[in-house]
């Protein structure tokens, strides 16, 4: 690992986008999402997407046309993206959702047609806890995961967010891939040279392996929790395809479908729901911890200690071969 200024690896990554010729603007939404990943110890979804979204623009060309909210309902849109970077227009599935939740109570709001990891879930799940609104997201994405005793592709990894927000700022966020291991995950094994957790993947015969490059190539991800995780997995992909994504997909980019529905308490009635929320949370935080554990936390309090005390630093710690093809690709 390498240890870098935030601030310096932020004009490092910022820079390898514009070389591009992607505009400042884009690059920034782009970079701050990613950013603040790598800073909450989600490398899967940090720096090492940088390297992989150049080599996307190059592949696929920098967005032309701006992105098109169609199958507008009031509580429910989706938008076209026309190809522009999935962190990008996620940002807009985001206000859209907060817009329309705070309005309407519920919203739905989807997007099709773009390309580039839209980050984690995490990242937006945050920002509609901030905003008072429980969440739910996903993404679909090309087949990387396998059915229960399956040694083919079928699913992408589809992640899942959950937000419930509280009164003290200390939401409930949850973030997980519906496989046994993320792919981003896989991509940061390869540039540490590291194994797999066992039972997580696959080689190309269906054999188990821990070699990131089986499941980087000819073999496939396990589903999380056997047949549990291959069924959200293909329920998200079930509302991509609705959204207008495709199932069943090997092709990389412009395929997938992204979405967020949001959800207003009050108006549902639930005036004090964040403080009522708050107390609940609180409860099982202060619990008492089992034999060899100093505490007990729900899903999305290690990662926001991790982003505290990271941002306290100005520090942060990058694979060392990530931040190798950052400064490359920046200079």
């Amino acid at each position: 690992m390498a240890e870098i200024k935030i601030d310096d690896l932020k004009e490092l990554c910022l820079k390898a986008l514009t070389r591009t010729g992607l505009s400042p603007e884009h690059a920034e939404i782009t970079v701050d999402h990613y950013l603040e990943n790598e800073c909450s110890g989600k490398k899967s979804h940090g720096m090492v997407r940088i390297p992989q979204l150049v080599d996307a623009i190059k592949m696929m060309g920098l967005p032309v046309d701006v992105p098109e909210i169609t199958n507008d309902k009031g509580n429910t849109a989706i938008i076209n993206a026309h190809m522009n970077l999935g962190p990008m227009v996620g940002k807009m599935v985001l206000d859209e959702s907060v817009m329309r939740a705070k309005q309407h109570g519920l919203s739905f709001v989807g997007m099709k047609n773009y390309f580039g990891n839209t980050g984690s879930m995490a990242y937006y799940m945050t920002r509609l806890a901030e905003n008072g609104l429980i969440g739910l997201m996903s993404c679909s994405s090309e087949c990387m995961v396998t059915a229960p005793a399956g040694k083919e592709r079928f699913l992408g990894t589809n992640p899942i967010g959950l937000a419930v927000p509280s009164e003290d700022g200390n939401h409930f966020i949850a973030d997980f891939a519906t496989s046994a291991i993320a792919f981003g995950k896989v991509m940061v094994a390869k540039d540490k040279g590291e194994d797999l957790p066992a039972g997580c993947i696959i080689d190309k015969d269906g054999n188990p392996s821990t070699n990131p490059n089986d499941a980087a190539k000819a073999g496939a991800i396990l589903p999380l929790a056997d047949y549990r995780g291959f069924a959200l997995g293909l329920f998200v992909e079930m509302i991509g395809l609705m959204i207008g994504g495709e199932v069943l997909h090997n092709v990389t980019y412009g395929k997938d479908g992204f979405f967020i529905i949001a959800i207003d308490p009050k108006h549902l009635g639930s005036t004090s729901y964040a403080k009522r929320v708050s107390k609940i949370l609180s409860h099982i935080r202060n619990s008492d911890p089992a034999p060899n554990h100093n505490n007990v936390s729900i899903p999305g309090d290690r990662s926001a200690k991790i982003l505290k005390d990271t941002l306290a630093t100005g520090m942060v710690d990058v694979t060392e071969k990530t931040l190798q093809d950052i400064q490359a690709l920046a200079t």
